[in-house]
């Protein structure tokens, strides 16, 4: 499908029209706070609106940055698309929330894209409007929630030709951001959201021994539940009742939209993301998202296992890590930040919109987090694995489920596949023995596997992850880069098993490499039946993900000496 640039050019008429409601508005009497959003709030919003706030100046700020639409599961799709000038730039999409909107993140686009430091990780930046918000909208169809959103993103990353990219998101994006990695974890090398919205599971054993600061934030929770929560509600139930107050009175839109606009936040902020709302159409369209997700009967089973960040502000929503784990097994960094300058009062979420509030410290977590990824985690993970089991060796004579090879054998073999995949691609030599028949004299099996890990972790880094051509000792010879890197991944993560439960380790398959490598298996895996991996072995029902990779390859986990 074809993407089209685009410019934000809002008919006079309809800021004329705009004016004019804002003029006319009706009032409600006035209550106090408890009853819901203030007069004294929306009416100096509204004068904002009317006396202060610029539509044109914005307008000309969001244009200065390249725009395109493009059409994809049936809907338009708008996003910003701003490359960095640096030839390493990594690219991410990044997905905003509701009431929030691509204005949520035009204060990171600079720092982001082209920072200060040459030593800074940069990144080519797709900022999409969610489908029924702002110039994405309205949209046409139902079904518009986070999984099928998730699914148009992995679409337009792909359109655009990015083959390997990071997912960040904030509100509605921290749901799809991880979605995204789920659906396309070969491709998302990280996940980077401002929230992870995991609750308790209803299991007691969840809540016991919770920390001081876990079962506070369990109480504002309960709290924002009793006393905010109402918005979640009428949009989940029934939004077109709603909507019709959105489509006719500004103000309408407005009141409901600040709600959650922080009272500490600035005047433009808030009037440039609901005046994008009132101008594109969308307020309706926009809160269905939560209808949708209320009624998907898409349901994924399992935690995202992709490389996840969380950036925790203090006044938002407060993750809890015990039950984040849960529903994401990969999280590798968890940090929280007080940047609050000001609070408007006990509904005021502070920090919420964390890229507009505090933008150098989102900047900092983004930029720390993906330059400590790995190009490829899959193998980084599976390297480890096969060394960690192999420094739990204490008799490297035993037999193994690998053949007749006793574990010393299976090391040497092990380390020297991984030297071979090196020599295939760099061109330098390869193991001066063959792998296929390893003496196993092996007098310091850490010193002889260390060096082949290495070679091989070098090799791949310095492969693209859109390449199409990888060399490879396989008979398959050369493969695309994902799967050239699976098939290094899946050899010494199956032979790090092989050691462990030969020595009395536990299985250092974890849920992150079975799944990532089942499929790599199965790609793989039958030409190299007879003199790699054996006929494969009938399942059992009570399988998991390890199990079925095991018996895929003609392991039976069970095995034991």
């Amino acid at each position: 499908m074809t993407v089209r640039p685009f410019r934000a050019e809002i008919p006079q008429s309809a800021l004329d029209d705009l004016r004019g409601r804002l003029q006319r508005a009706l009032w409600p009497d006035d209550l106090p706070a408890e009853y819901g959003v203030t007069n004294e709030r929306v009416r100096a919003l509204a004068e904002h609106w009317l006396e202060k706030f610029d539509w044109r100046a914005f307008e000309e700020r969001l244009n200065a940055y390249p725009q395109f639409v493009t059409e994809i599961d049936g809907e338009t799709i708008h996003f910003l698309h701003v490359r960095s000038s640096r030839p390493d730039a990594t690219p991410l999409v990044l997905t905003h929330g509701w009431p929030g909107s691509i204005v949520e993140y035009l204060d990171v686009i600079g720092p982001l894209t082209e920072p200060e430091s040459a030593d800074a990780p940069a990144f080519h930046l797709v900022i999409p409007s969610l489908p029924g918000f702002g110039f994405s909208g309205p949209t046409k169809a139902a079904g518009w929630g986070t999984y099928r959103t998730a699914a148009a993103w992995a679409e337009l990353m792909s359109r655009l030709g990015y083959e390997s990219y990071g997912a960040a998101g904030n509100d509605a994006g921290s749901m799809i951001s991880p979605e995204i990695g789920r659906l396309a974890p070969e491709k998302v090398v990280g996940v980077h959201v401002t929230q992870l919205f995991s609750f308790p599971s209803g299991d007691p054993a969840e809540m016991a021994d919770l920390s001081e600061a876990d079962q506070a934030a369990l109480a504002h929770l309960q709290w924002f539940y009793e006393n905010m929560f109402s918005f979640n509600t009428l949009h989940s139930q029934q939004p077109h009742t709603l909507a019709f107050a959105l489509a006719d009175s500004p103000l309408a839109l407005l009141a409901w939209n600040a709600q959650l606009f922080g009272e500490h936040l600035d005047a433009d902020f808030v009037i440039a993301n609901v005046a994008l709302y009132w101008l594109t159409g969308t307020g309706g369209s926009s809160i269905r998202f939560y209808f949708e997700d209320a009624h998907t009967t898409a349901h994924p089973e399992g935690p995202t296992t992709v490389p996840t960040a969380l950036a925790m502000f203090a006044g938002d929503f407060q993750s809890i890590r015990r039950f984040a784990e849960r529903d994401h097994a990969n999280i590798v960094s968890w940090n929280a930040y007080d940047a609050r300058s000001a609070s408007g009062g006990p509904r005021d979420a502070a920090g919420h919109y964390a890229a507009h509030e505090a933008p150098e410290v989102l900047v900092a977590d983004i930029r720390g987090f993906f330059g400590s990824l790995d190009r490829w985690p899959l193998l980084t993970a599976a390297h480890e694995a096969l060394r960690t089991a192999v420094a739990g060796v204490t008799d490297g004579n035993v037999p193994t489920p690998c053949a007749e090879w006793t574990v010393n054998q299976v090391i040497h073999h092990a380390g020297g596949d991984q030297q071979g995949y090196a020599a295939f691609i760099t061109g330098q030599p390869g193991p001066d023995f063959n792998p296929f028949a390893p003496s196993g004299s092996l007098e310091n099996a850490l010193g002889f596997l260390e060096p082949t890990l290495a070679a091989s972790s070098a090799a791949f880094a310095t492969v693209s992850r859109s390449a199409r051509e990888v060399p490879t000792p396989l008979p398959q010879g050369a493969l695309p880069a994902p799967v050239a890197v699976g098939a290094a991944a899946l050899d010494a993560a199956v032979h790090a098993w092989d050691i462990a439960v030969a020595t009395g380790q536990e299985s250092p398959l974890t849920p992150f490499l079975a799944e990532s490598l089942l499929p790599v298996a199965k790609e793989l895996a039958e030409p190299l039946r007879g003199f790699a991996y054996a006929p494969a072995l009938e399942g059992s029902p009570e399988d998991d993900a390890a199990s079925q990779l095991l018996r895929y390859l003609g392991r039976d986990p069970q095995w034991t000496v």
